[in-house]
């Protein structure tokens, strides 16, 4: 099941990827690992992905960025694990992170780019070394589809710690996950961020009214509830005050941020975060 379901997302990957790169470079993010030298006004056959918009509508005329040789990115994809993402109405939030992790991992890789990965709860639970094999990405791909994540929990603090420990060379970090708790990202400064939000709409819509028992995916311990309009009505207003922290954190500290629905497709919005 597992390894059907891996093709399944790997030859998506691949058609995404270069059906909207044709003739272009085959990545998500290429022209991210070039270090800006100067300006210089627009000749015709320059790349129009190295246009400086806003020098242009400045000046009236179209500008583009120089670059010095282009360097080797160091990219790191962090899966974080926890029971909330074995949840979803149109499908678990658990296979559109895999997706999500083989976008990057492969444009990563065709990009010529050091990937690693890391699965984390509150400790590591995998972790795939630097590397250029795009054998790696199927390896990594089945762990995310096949982990258990019930009766784990994101630390977001443990995950700051073991980041700052283990990863030395400054990075390009993208985190994906449901972003649920505590979340202080401000210590990792010395990388670059990219935080992806996974959600199902069911989590900031629910439809639920009358005596029902729920089960903590992350303790997996049963509660009885008698759930009311008004006791909707708190949980989303709580569930609105946390994301508006979130993003206000994100945006403090210059991390580069998306949510992505479950019954979305994740190409279209990862290529913008990344370009933008």
């Amino acid at each position: 099941m597992f390894l059907d379901k891996t093709q399944e997302i790997l030859i998506k990957t691949r058609r995404n990827i270069f059906g909207q790169n044709a003739g272009g470079s085959p990545s998500l993010f290429s022209g991210n690992g070039l270090d800006f030298k100067e300006l210089r006004e627009y000749e015709i056959g320059d790349d129009v992905r190295k246009i400086n918009w806003k020098v242009t509508a400045k000046a009236g005329r179209p500008f583009v960025n120089l670059f010095n040789e282009e360097r080797e990115l160091n990219i790191v994809v962090a899966f974080m694990v926890s029971g909330s993402i074995y949840f979803g109405s149109k499908r678990f939030k658990q296979e559109l992170m895999a997706e999500i992790l083989a976008l990057i991992s492969y444009s990563t890789l065709k990009n010529d780019d050091r990937l690693s990965t890391l699965f984390f709860s509150d400790r590591e639970e995998f972790f795939m070394p630097p590397t250029k094999k795009m054998g790696s990405l199927h390896i990594t791909l089945e762990k995310a589809l096949g982990l258990d994540p019930l009766e784990k929990e994101s630390s977001f603090s443990a995950f700051v710690r073991y980041v700052n420990e283990r990863i030395k060379r400054k990075s390009l970090i993208f985190i994906v996950g449901d972003f649920y708790g505590d979340v202080d990202l401000s210590l990792l400064n010395k990388h670059e961020l990219f935080a992806v939000m996974v959600r199902d709409r069911f989590e900031e819509e629910p439809k639920l009214f009358g005596e029902m028992e729920l089960v903590d995916p992350n303790t997996m311990q049963n509660e009885e509830f008698m759930l009311s309009p008004k006791i909707i009505k708190e949980y989303k207003m709580a569930l609105e005050a946390h994301d508006k922290k979130l993003e206000l954190h994100f945006n403090q500290h210059r991390i580069r941020h998306t949510k992505i629905y479950t019954d979305e497709e994740p190409f279209v919005k990862l290529s913008s975060l990344f370009r933008h």
